[in-house]
C-alpha cells in the first residue's frame, strides 16, 4: 500500500514533464520544432472556435502545455508565451493550426512558482 501511495504522485509529475517549459526555453524549442515542421511554428494559426479553413481539416490530436516562471522573482508567463508553447507542441504533430484554443490564467503547478496552461486540438489543413 505504501508503495502505491509514493508512486502515484511521481506518475502525476512525470505526465506533465514533457509539456512544461520556462520562457527562456521557448526560443530553442521553436528552433528544434522548425526543423521537423512543414508549417513554420510562428505561422501555426490559433483559433478559439471549433473550425478553421471552412471545416477542411484532419484532427491530429489534443495538445496541452504549460509555461512557468522559474522563481518567485521572475515575471509570470504571458499569454504570448503560452501561445508560442502551444504552437511548438502542435508543430511536433505536424499541425497547420490549433482549434478550440484555450489559454488559462496564472495558477500553481508542480514545477513552477506560477504557470499558465494552454490547450487545444492540433489539425492539418486540407486544400
Amino acid at each position: 500500500m505504501k508503495k502505491t501511495i509514493l508512486v502515484l504522485p511521481l506518475l502525476a509529475l512525470a505526465a506533465c514533464a514533457d509539456e512544461f517549459s520556462y520562457p527562456a526555453q521557448l526560443d530553442k524549442q521553436t528552433q528544434e520544432a522548425a526543423q521537423t515542421s512543414v508549417t513554420p511554428v510562428g505561422q501555426i494559426a490559433l483559433e478559439r472556435g471549433a473550425t478553421v479553413n471552412g471545416g477542411n481539416f484532419q484532427v491530429l490530436g489534443a495538445v496541452k502545455t504549460s509555461v512557468g516562471k522559474p522563481t518567485a522573482f521572475h515575471p509570470a508567463p504571458t499569454v504570448a508565451q503560452a501561445e508560442q508553447k502551444l504552437r511548438i507542441e502542435a508543430a511536433k504533430l505536424g499541425a497547420d493550426a490549433v482549434i478550440n484554443t484555450e489559454i488559462g490564467e496564472i495558477g500553481v503547478c508542480p514545477f513552477s512558482w506560477g504557470c499558465r496552461n494552454a490547450s487545444g486540438t492540433a489539425v492539418k489543413l486540407i486544400y
